[in-house]
Parts: structure tokens; C-alpha cells; sequence
């Protein structure tokens, strides 16, 4: 025959301090993984992004004979661009998209990074880099 008080209900105090400990120390694991986690898709983000506006500053350039004056006239001005529409040879057809998407903006227009800084660009020489502490060089 089992013995059961009468009182005893729910959780001990030992139980209670047991299961916050195993939650504290799950959080602390997790937290600076994620931490980790986000930090490295911000830098991918980045290193995409500079590529893309690399690119289309080299298209920009091809296309019409100098470097763009501003990014934000890379995002303003449209330029036609070839489609495949199907396998054929002969199937291919024409859409007008903008140099840039307009995505990231700050108030002033200026296009930011991953991280929420602008980037710098330099119209003479046709560069842009990021102005996030770190990332100065990529």
C-alpha cells in the first residue's frame, strides 16, 4: 500500500529551483548563439549587397559611358534588360527594371546596409563600400 500525505501537492521549492537553474543555463547557451547566428546573416547580407551594387555599377557604366553620379540615380533611372521567357533560341524577351531596387532606405533616400548604416559611395571612381565600423574595407 502506498502512503500519500495529504498536502502534498504540485511542486517543492527544490523542484522550482531545479527547473529555473535548467532554464538559466539553456539561456545562456542560447542567446549568444543566436547572437552568433544573426551576426554572420548580417555579414552575408552585406557582402551580397556590395556585390550587387558592384555589378550594377559595372552595368550602369557599360551602358551608358560613365560612372553613376549618386546611388540614388542608380535607383531613379531605368534600364531594359533581356528576359528568356522559354528553352527556345528565339523566345526571349525585354523587361525595364531600375539599376537599384529601392529597399533599405533611410529618410534622406540614402540605401543602407544590413547592419543600418549608409553606404559610401564615390562617383569619380566608381566605389561603394560600407560605412560599418569593421566592414570599411570589404
Amino acid at each position: 500500500m502506498a502512503f500519500r500525505f495529504r498536502c502534498q501537492k504540485g511542486l517543492t521549492i527544490l523542484d522550482t529551483v531545479i527547473t529555473l537553474c535548467l532554464i538559466g543555463i539553456l539561456i545562456g547557451f542560447v542567446i549568444p548563439k543566436y547572437q552568433q547566428v544573426a551576426r554572420a546573416a548580417q555579414e552575408a547580407a552585406l557582402k551580397a549587397e556590395l556585390s550587387n551594387i558592384r555589378q550594377s555599377i559595372m552595368l550602369f557604366k557599360m551602358l551608358n559611358g560613365r560612372n553613376p553620379a549618386s546611388l540614388q540615380e542608380m535607383m531613379e533611372k531605368k534600364v531594359l534588360l533581356p528576359a528568356r521567357t522559354g528553352s527556345a533560341p528565339g523566345s526571349g524577351s525585354f523587361f525595364e527594371d531600375r539599376y537599384l531596387l529601392k529597399n533599405a532606405l533611410d529618410a534622406e533616400g540614402h540605401k543602407l546596409d544590413a547592419f543600418g548604416n549608409p553606404f559610401y559611395y564615390d562617383g569619380s571612381r566608381g566605389e561603394v563600400r560600407s560605412t560599418t565600423q569593421g566592414f570599411e574595407t570589404w
